[in-house]
């Protein structure tokens, strides 16, 4: 599988080389997309990676799907037909509200609590993560290898714990060094205490925190906007 980082940044921005919540995994035709921030639309362009089979979306924060509403857009004038999108149950409605306002746009739009489906030659399915509003990680395999992509939550979080303990890699969210469990997210320091460091990438990093996240994190890896990795 290849997995691309479209979009690793989050909450403040000024100064940043980084957009918002965004990762693609590739396996031979199959593409999928995993959350679809601000801006992920346009790195996407950039990477020349417009065209996916599916979203799946871990949450309904803004910063985690508000670029798709501008993707539809551009899947309509490049004739890309119609996207299928994986949500917990709320996205439906804002799409339409979006339609209400005179934007033709639209998509397959699949709610519910938790997922497991086949994409090509992909099986994704979901955990429940330990966020300050409802919301999933996803695991991503091609039958040998696996890869989890948290989204946001607060560790320790049983259903990740699990599920990345067999994990060829695993993508976590690392908003701040300390303080910020408050808000459903996981300090640097406890992400360094339950995962290898061989098999953790770093994303979700906010503008303002990066050279503290940066020298805290010592060896581990961190993510920038098209960075790709062959698992």
């Amino acid at each position: 599988m290849r997995v691309v980082f479209v979009g690793t940044g989050a909450g403040a921005t000024r100064g940043s080389s980084r957009v918002k919540s965004s990762v693609l995994v590739e396996s031979g035709s199959t593409r999928i997309l995993l959350d679809m921030g601000t801006g992920a639309n346009m790195r996407l362009e950039d990477l020349n990676l417009l065209d996916f089979q599916a979203l799946f979306v871990t949450h309904l924060h803004v910063d985690h799907f508000n670029g798709l509403f501008d993707h539809l857009v551009q899947r309509k004038i490049l004739r890309l037909g119609q996207l299928r999108v994986y949500s917990p149950p709320g996205l439906r409605e804002v799409l339409d509200a979006y339609r209400r306002a005179g934007n033709n746009i639209d998509a397959e739009v699949v709610e519910a609590q938790e997922f497991r489906v086949r994409v090509g030659d992909l099986e994704i399915y979901s955990v429940k993560a330990c966020h300050s509003i409802y919301a999933l990680s996803y695991v991503v395999t091609d039958g040998r290898r696996k890869v989890i992509y948290t989204g946001d939550t607060s560790e320790p979080c049983e259903g990740i714990i699990k599920e990345a303990g067999d994990a060829d890699l695993i993508i976590h969210e690392a908003s701040c060094v300390k303080g910020c469990e408050v808000y459903g997210h996981t300090p640097l320091s406890t992400l360094k205490s339950l995962f290898p460091e061989d098999r953790l990438v770093l994303t979700h990093i906010p503008s303002w925190q990066e050279e503290e996240i940066r020298a805290e994190a010592g060896k581990l890896r961190i993510a920038r906007d098209g960075m790709e990795l062959d698992v």
